[in-house]
This record gives structure tokens, C-alpha cells and sequence, in this order.
């Protein structure tokens, strides 16, 4: 594991880290905070589709894809020509800009869309896929060429620049503000009071927490951030639940409950490792070994050697060619707590 990769989950999970470290982080804190004041006082610009925002106020890990595959899938269910918006994280860049491309095409395009967006293609065919750092331009270009309607602004809460008409805020109710400072020194992207803006906030991972029944069940400091800052907005708790897996090398699926009692090689390269780990040990698998990678990195091929059954996330496995025969990727799905 990297040193960067090293500090920055210790930075995720609260843990200390060395006081000249800190201290230098601290410092980068006020460039984080220019950066996002003179973005929120720039103009707005309006397109002529219905615009919903996905994002977070922190950095990475919320769980937030499942929930804009949800959101893009019931769109389609509903007749409307979607598209999702994407500034392509970890993408090549292709010459194109905007590039916008069908989802089943985006599918296999990850390294041009980035793997967020290929994975979102893979679940939703039908959808288009509009990569650019400048998301309104990729929204009319999306409209000019496909006609889309519906415009999802994937990772959009401080893309500030294009109105929309719904921004939703995902959670992660396990560690909702991580320490309470902004990046690079904590996770937020913002201060706590900007959930003002939130139209509606889903909580992510709430199954891992007890009594999620009701406000007073959630950790405190978030609870009196939902009150405090956006009390109109509706809140919905979701966990997310293992729905599909399939082996890498060829799409065949299988069962899940291949997993329970299997001692299995943990493998991923996401936001939020522990969640993937948890989840594997909900199904029933023991863990024998965790090996993680920073987010969006392309799993080395000799991390995915292991005796027994290798296990990895839906996300890693769009980046992953002549993956072994023994490699199988876990799919999830957002559910509400106390929906089966």
C-alpha cells in the first residue's frame, strides 16, 4: 500500500496522523474553501431537460452509484430519454470533449467514460453516456444528439454551475463527516451547513448501523445536521444489498450463497473498502485476506492471485481483462431499511 493510499484512509477513518503532516494539511484547507466560494457566487446556467443532481459533501465512499443506477433505471421505466452526466474520473482522454456516446457502447468504454459510467451503462443499456469536465456542455450536446429529456448530473453537488432541479445528497450513515474538517485534512468537500442545498438526502449503509428507525437512531452530529441545516428535505434510509454475482472471465452468473462458508480473497479498489468487506462477511464468506487499492485504480493482476475463491466489486471488475477463472464480482443494489 502507498504511503498517499496509507494517509489518506487514515484520514477517511479519523485515525492520527503525524503533526507536520497535519499541520500541512490544515494549511491547503483555505485553497479547498476559495475554490468552492468563488464557484457558488458564479452564474447558473438553465437546459432545456429536467435536471437531478447525485452527489456528496464528502470525498468518495458514500455508495452513491447504486443510487443514481436506481434513479436512471426508473427514468427509462418511465419513458424518458436519459443521459448521465459525468466528468469521467479516471478516464483517458480521448480528443472529444464532450464525448457522448449509448450506453451500450459506454459499457465497454471505461477507459474513455471512466468506470463509474461503464458500470452504470452495463446496468442501464439504454442509457447515454456524456463525459466532459464542462457538464453543460456535455447536457446539450446530450440533447442536440439523442434528444435526452432527463438529465442525471452524476457527482454534481458542487457542480454548481449547471440549475437543476433536484440535488440529492448521499450519506453514508456509517461516517457521515468522517472528522468534521475539510479536505485534504478531513473528507468534506464542504462545510456541513452546505446540506442547505439539499432537495432530498439518502442516507447510505444504514443496515450497518442499529435503530435506524427514526432520527434519534442515526449518529448524533448528523441527525442535528439534517434538523439544523435542510429540515424540509425529505431523508430516505437505504442499505445497500447484495443482488447479483457473476464470474469476471465471462459474465456467467451464479448464486450467493456460493459465498456462505467460503473462505474467500477480498479485492477492491473503491472509496469505501471496509463496506465491501462487510458486506462479504454478511453473505457468510470469511475474509481470509483484504487487499485494497486506492479508488478507480486498475487491480494488478497479480493481486487477483489466490488460491480458493477472489472476490471484487462490480466497479473493478469493468477495468478488469482475463481476469481468472476463480475471480467474481459482487453486485449490489439500493434498498430501503426494511425492504427485503
Amino acid at each position: 500500500m502507498s504511503f498517499i493510499h496509507d494517509l489518506s484512509e487514515k484520514v477517511r477513518n479519523g485515525e492520527p496522523i503525524p503533526a507536520p503532516i497535519a499541520a500541512l494539511l490544515t494549511a491547503a484547507t483555505p485553497v479547498q474553501r476559495a475554490g468552492m466560494w468563488l464557484r457558488l457566487r458564479g452564474s447558473r446556467e438553465r437546459v432545456d431537460a429536467r435536471v437531478i443532481s447525485f452527489g456528496n459533501i464528502t470525498a468518495g465512499g458514500t455508495g452513491k452509484t447504486p443510487a443514481v443506477i436506481e434513479r436512471v433505471q426508473q427514468e427509462l421505466a418511465a419513458g424518458h430519454k436519459v443521459a448521465v452526466l459525468t466528468r469521467g474520473y479516471g478516464a483517458k482522454i480521448t480528443g472529444l470533449d464532450p464525448l457522448v456516446v449509448p450506453g451500450e457502447d459506454a459499457a465497454s468504454m471505461w477507459q474513455s467514460v471512466g468506470d463509474e459510467p461503464a458500470l452504470i451503462a452495463q446496468r442501464a443499456p439504454t442509457v447515454v453516456i456524456a463525459k466532459s469536465a464542462d457538464r453543460v456542455a456535455s447536457a446539450r450536446e446530450a440533447i442536440k444528439q439523442f434528444g435526452c429529456d432527463m438529465l442525471i448530473l452524476d457527482d454534481g453537488f458542487q457542480y454548481v454551475r449547471l440549475e437543476r432541479d433536484e440535488n440529492i445528497v448521499v450519506i453514508d450513515a456509517t461516517n457521515p463527516f468522517g472528522n468534521g474538517r475539510l479536505v485534504p485534512r478531513g473528507i468534506l468537500r464542504e462545510p456541513v451547513s452546505a446540506l442547505a442545498r439539499a432537495t432530498q438526502v439518502i442516507l447510505t449503509r444504514c443496515g450497518a448501523m442499529d435503530d435506524m428507525d427514526s432520527m434519534d437512531g442515526m449518529d448524533a452530529g448528523l441527525a442535528e445536521a439534517l434538523r439544523r441545516y435542510c429540515p424540509n428535505a425529505p431523508v430516505r434510509r437505504t442499505r445497500h444489498a447484495p443482488d447479483s454475482l457473476w464470474r469476471v472471465a465471462d459474465g456467467e452468473a451464479t448464486s450467493l450463497e456460493e459465498l456462505r462458508g467460503q473462505r474467500v480473497t477480498a479485492v477492491c479498489a473503491i472509496g469505501n473498502p471496509d463496506g465491501f468487506y462487510r458486506t462479504l462477511e454478511e453473505l457468510g464468506a470469511v475474509v481470509v485476506e483484504r487487499r485494497g487499492f486506492r479508488d478507480h485504480a486498475v487491480v494488478p493482476p497479480e493481486a487477483l492471485a489466490a488460491d480458493g475463491m477472489v472476490v471484487t466489486t462490480e466497479k473493478d471488475a469493468v477495468r478488469m481483462t482475463d481476469a481468472p477463472e476463480n475471480v467474481l464480482a459482487l453486485g449490489v443494489a439500493l434498498r430501503d431499511v426494511g425492504e427485503g
